[in-house]
């Protein structure tokens, strides 16, 4: 018969379950347990803790770069906007107050509710959530701080994922919690099971609170256009790592249980006569030696018919670190980060393969940091802006220009490589040809390229106050002088 290899049925086959995708379903009656297990593995596990650790570097790092861009309306026929510099650097200063400063009486930061994270605090423990839980929350609240805002992070078990309803009385339906229209199914409130009159306090049993979507911050990876709720991003490995951590305990158990029993003494049957008998108080001497702690190179007499047996331990076997070893590559396809670093094991690996490793997981992190920029970060900035407009401390900027001054960039964290010279040269013939610009190349280091003309320009002027030269950003190695031979001779003189 023809058709589909994959939808065969057979004996082999009978036990692969149907199953739904990443339904409403689905997640009503898995997630709290998914979610359980990978918080319990967040505690207990070294692997866990690590990939975490691992998110909350490369997603966030420091904090996501800010930059301000608000540009004049076009101007002639070419259409050329410019940039209003004043009003971003204005813009920028405060973003940066709100995000990193504490009030001088309190002590307590702006940019969190509870007073006590800065911005880049706030979003590693989300970019932790995120992996953990599946998904991350936080509520825009009014604040009594210089700029009337301030943004509080809520667990993801707050909104409670067993709420369904088909129908409400203003026609919407709620799928695991959120509200959503219909139906365009786009969300327009969140329910959070609230302490009365607090809809920030997470509880077990409280009422629920519904909040409208324009005052909640959902962040999670959508598998599926159904999907309603994130799962957490560990749940295709979580199992096998689980095993994993369970076998590794039984293998050191066993290891330490042999370990403490060397050796042991035994008296054949049938010689009751002409074995001595230790537990007189003749040879109780004797007795004592036999289990008192033994010295390197020791030997003992045994008494008259007595026989020694020595234990030769069998844990841990040879076959643990190839098996290990194998299990922890599956989990680390499966957390999709690169194994090597994940697992703290360089034995075997050359420089191109783990460099090659390193490019595809630096990938996804970048396409994360792409998703938390878009779901979290623009939100938080347009919700900052609204309120720094509304305020006196927005100076003379007309909040009728709110689309002006809006606009703006966030950037992720950028790696450099262990051989930075070859990526440097690259760089640097992109740009002799046209490939890419100096701003590209300098975004793709982490930097700012306007930034860093604006401190040259106030650098040349102090360098060449000293007498030190002229401070050349494009200098290459013939402009330097000399080439890497004597570079190197000139290093090591004294």
């Amino acid at each position: 018969m023809r058709g589909f290899a994959a939808a065969e049925v057979d004996r082999l086959l009978a036990g692969w379950k149907w199953d739904g995708g990443y339904s409403a379903q689905e997640i009503t009656a898995q997630l709290p347990l998914m979610r359980s297990r990978s918080r319990e593995m967040a505690k207990n596990s070294a692997h866990s803790k690590r990939f975490l650790k691992l998110g909350a570097t490369n997603i966030v790092g420091e904090g996501f770069a800010f930059k301000s861009t608000p540009h004049d309306e076009p101007r002639g026929k070419s259409g050329e906007r410019t940039l209003d510099d004043a009003a971003a650097r204005f813009i920028q200063y405060h973003w940066w107050r709100f995000c990193t400063a504490r009030d001088p009486l309190t002590l307590r930061t702006y940019f969190d509710a509870t007073g006590r994270k800065t911005e880049a605090e706030v979003d590693r423990l989300n970019a932790k959530t995120w992996l953990r839980d599946g998904e991350y929350f936080m509520l825009i609240e009014p604040a009594a701080n210089p700029y009337g805002i301030t943004f509080r992070v809520v667990r993801p078990d707050a909104c409670p994922e067993w709420y369904n309803a088909d129908r409400l009385e203003n026609g919407n339906i709620v799928r695991c919690g959120v509200e959503l229209s219909f139906p365009d199914l786009a969300p327009v409130a969140y329910y959070f099971r609230t302490e009365p009159d607090y809809a920030y306090v997470v509880t077990s049993r409280g009422p629920l609170t519904r909040i409208p979507a324009h005052r909640v911050i959902h962040g999670f990876t959508q598998e599926d256009e159904d999907q309603p709720r994130g799962v957490p991003e560990t749940h295709a490995a979580i199992i096998k790592l689980k095993m994993l951590e369970e076998y590794d305990k039984a293998e050191l158990t066993a290891a330490r249980d042999e370990a403490c029993s060397l050796r042991s003494y035994y008296a054949p049957k049938g010689d009751g006569e002409e074995i001595a008998d230790l537990t007189s108080e003749d040879n109780s001497d004797v007795a004592a030696a036999l289990i008192a702690e033994k010295e390197p190179g020791q030997s003992e007499v045994l008494p008259i018919g007595w026989k020694q047996e020595v234990h030769t331990p069998q844990h841990p076997n040879r076959e643990v670190t190839p098996f290990k070893v194998s299990m922890l590559k599956d989990v680390a396809t499966g957390f999709g980060v690169e194994y090597s670093a994940w697992a703290n094991d360089w034995s075997g690996v050359s420089f191109s393969s783990v460099r090659s490793g390193t490019i595809c997981e630096r990938d996804m992190w970048m396409v994360m940091q792409a998703d938390m920029i878009s779901q979290s970060k623009v939100r938080q900035f347009m919700a900052w802006m609204r309120s720094f407009l509304s305020l006196s401390i927005s100076g003379d900027l007309p909040p009728e220009k709110f689309n002006k001054f809006a606009e703006h960039m966030f950037r992720g964290r950028r790696w450099m490589w262990v051989q930075p010279v070859d990526d440097m040269k690259a760089a640097e013939m992109a740009v002799a040809h046209g490939w890419k610009t100096n701003e590209q190349v300098t975004s793709d280091l982490g930097g700012d390229f306007d930034d860093n003309c604006e401190t040259l320009g106030r650098e040349q002027p102090a360098v060449e106050k000293l007498g030190l030269g002229p401070i050349n950003p494009n200098a290459t190695k013939e402009e330097t002088g000399g080439n890497d031979e004597t570079q190197k001779q000139e290093a090591v003189k004294p």
